[in-house]
């Protein structure tokens, strides 16, 4: 073999063996990094090994790889230290700061709140306020300085909460000190997650995330349970394709209190009153949602039940839904009779 190529054969494996030294220093930072962005809650049960709260953290996605979490553990000797419990892990975590947790049992006092699907943001405020985290004011203001802070394309000048809608109702584990915009940012990057899980569709149905959010949340008001959402979000498309009012009795409570619906029963009066969110006034869709609507009714709002039926009122159980009005009267009556005889 010519010198020339001796040189060439040894500078090549003196570079191989390089890139083999960097990426045999380079693995533990790139194996030992955290993967999820969002808080994530891991369960460790009374007599769970670290193989398995590596698995746990695997699957939660957390962890790029169980064997180095396991090694790394093992060599810091937390399995023969592992304690149950509950454990928020928050994003930006590392391995040290997870052994430390699971093998202390403690971590930053937290607040675990849940907000029910359908939620308005005046609702939320004020559960907020009942568990001591923040006040209800200081949120609705706090939700108001996100809106101005992002670039939303709607026009808000009809709301009276510009960011209703876009909070996702969860439960949620706040650290006590968290403030009134930190609780808000937290729930609007949950909410946007959810969403880019259905931004392609809507768009291919040629519909906006406000209209996809404003009619989730109707059906999200007017559903009594998972069995009929995707019949109600039927009974929407059906009035707007033939530009009928859609005589929404929870859009109309909505806009009586400002949003804050303290109203529970709606009298024939309150439908003579003229505001946008009066769907028995105006046509087509209210300004923006009246809640803020759960993955169900937004999964309803993109796959809406194909059926002919404008009508629906209150039934045993749920809704009874009709075709044209004289069977709806017809429903209504029932109704109305089964209502004074259990009076």
């Amino acid at each position: 073999m010519k010198k020339g190529c001796l040189v060439v054969v040894a500078l090549f494996f003196v570079l191989l063996a390089g890139a083999a030294v960097g990426a045999f220093m380079l693995a533990p930072t790139f194996l030992t990094e955290t993967l999820h962005t969002e808080t994530v809650t891991l369960n460790v049960e009374e007599g769970d090994s670290l193989h398995r709260v590596s698995e746990k953290l695997s699957e939660k996605g957390v962890v790029r790889s169980a064997m180095w979490f396991r090694r790394e553990g093992q060599t810091a000797g937390v399995d023969r230290n592992i304690r149950p419990g509950e454990y928020q892990i928050e994003p930006g975590s590392s391995f040290d700061d997870i052994f430390e947790l699971i093998q202390t049992g403690t971590q930053r006092a937290q607040i675990r709140i849940t907000f029910p699907e359908g939620y308005t943001l005046y609702q939320m405020g004020g559960r907020l306020e009942e568990n001591g985290l923040t006040t209800r004011e200081a949120f609705l203001d706090a939700t108001n300085a996100h809106f101005e802070n992002q670039d939303f394309e709607f026009d808000a000048d009809q709301l009276f909460f510009p960011m209703e809608g876009y909070l996702f109702p969860d439960t949620y584990f706040f650290e006590e000190d968290y403030t009134a915009e930190q609780v808000v940012s937290v729930m609007a990057r949950q909410m946007e997650k959810v969403l880019a899980d259905y931004s392609d569709l809507a768009a291919e149905k040629d519909m906006t995330l406000h209209e996809l959010l404003t009619i989730a949340s109707l059906v999200e008001k007017e559903a009594f349970g998972d069995h009929e959402r995707d019949t109600i979000a039927g009974v929407i498309f059906n009035r707007l394709e033939i530009d009928m009012l859609l005589q929404f009795c929870s859009s109309v409570l909505y806009g009586l209190d400002d949003g804050k619906e303290l109203a529970n029963r709606l009298l024939y009066r309150d439908l003579e009153e003229m505001h946008a969110f009066n769907t028995y006034q105006f046509k087509g869709l209210p300004p923006g949602p009246i809640a803020n609507p759960g993955r169900a009714s937004i999964e309803a709002a993109l796959n809406p039940e194909s059926h002919d039926y404008l009508y629906f009122v209150v039934g045993n159980g749920g809704h009874n839904f009709s075709r044209d009005y004289q069977d709806h009267t017809q429903n209504v009556e029932a109704y109305r009779s089964q209502r004074t005889l259990e009076q």
